[in-house]
């Protein structure tokens, strides 16, 4: 382990969510690795991630491919001498309805969605088994666990994606291993404090930075008895529902965060 840091592959890491995972690990300490398709993307990543340089590598690869997923992965080893941590957040987000969706849409949902986080983890486990420990985290959806209509591709694909991460769970546990899923519901990302909250308990939209605490909660020790989970992040958006006339008031405000 160089210099006693931990190291990480994030895919899908050069902007949004798996970015701010990215950086958010690597303020923790380790070294990153963030692996992504879209090259102006990532010389933007490797630009905004330059303070930790010494500890971060940013690479142009899609690992919806064989060569790609080996590429994220064999970076992690040859530059920092191992893998720690494996954060399957790629993705891509086709709008259509079944009825309307092409079937070229449909398969690429899948080559990205499910397919990359299948081979970044083949190629993540011989090495994390090697060292007796490792977590890998996907990044899911609430849409996998509570769909909507022209969003059909990706909540399947979100669906399987929680299903691969409990058959991982069952084959990886015995090496000290753990594989957890994380389905956020609305991150406003795109447009902090924007958007109808009205459907959310807790008032707001969820942040990077909730996805990302989760993340380094799930690639930490105190989570090694966590496994096999999904866990929902939504602000309860997905509770249940309200029942119609029946109003639940909010607190003053009494200051100060939470």
């Amino acid at each position: 382990m160089e210099n006693g840091r931990q190291v990480a592959v994030v895919t899908g890491g050069a902007s949004g969510i798996g970015l701010g995972i990215a950086r958010r690990l690597a303020e923790q300490g380790m070294a990153v690795v963030a692996a992504d398709w879209n090259g102006a993307a990532c010389a933007d990543a490797a630009a905004s991630l330059d303070g930790y340089r010494d500890g971060t590598a940013v690479v142009e690869a899609d690992v919806g491919t064989e060569a790609g997923a080996a590429e994220a992965v064999e970076t992690a080893v040859t530059r920092f001498g191992r893998i720690d941590f494996l954060c399957n957040n790629a993705a891509i987000h086709p709008i259509a309805t079944i009825e309307e969706m092409d079937v070229t849409a449909w398969n690429e949902a899948f080559r990205v969605n499910v397919t990359g986080a299948f081979l970044c983890s083949r190629e993540a486990l011989p090495h994390m088994k090697k060292q007796g420990a490792g977590s890998i985290v996907n990044i899911g959806s609430v849409s996998g666990v509570a769909p909507y209509a022209g969003g059909g591709a990706y909540a399947v694909t979100k669906a399987a994606l929680a299903m691969l991460t409990r058959v991982l769970a069952l084959e990886a546990g015995p090496f000290g291993i753990t594989v957890n899923c994380i389905a956020p519901g609305s991150i406003q990302h795109r447009n902090p404090g924007g958007g109808n909250t009205s459907h959310i308990p807790v008032g707001r939209g969820g942040t990077i930075d909730d996805v990302a605490s989760l993340v380094i909660y799930l690639a930490s020790e105190e989570a090694r008895y966590v496994t096999g989970a999904t866990l929902v992040l939504d602000g309860g958006a997905t509770a249940g529902r309200k029942r119609a006339g029946v109003a639940v008031e909010r607190p003053p405000d009494q200051g100060g965060e939470r």
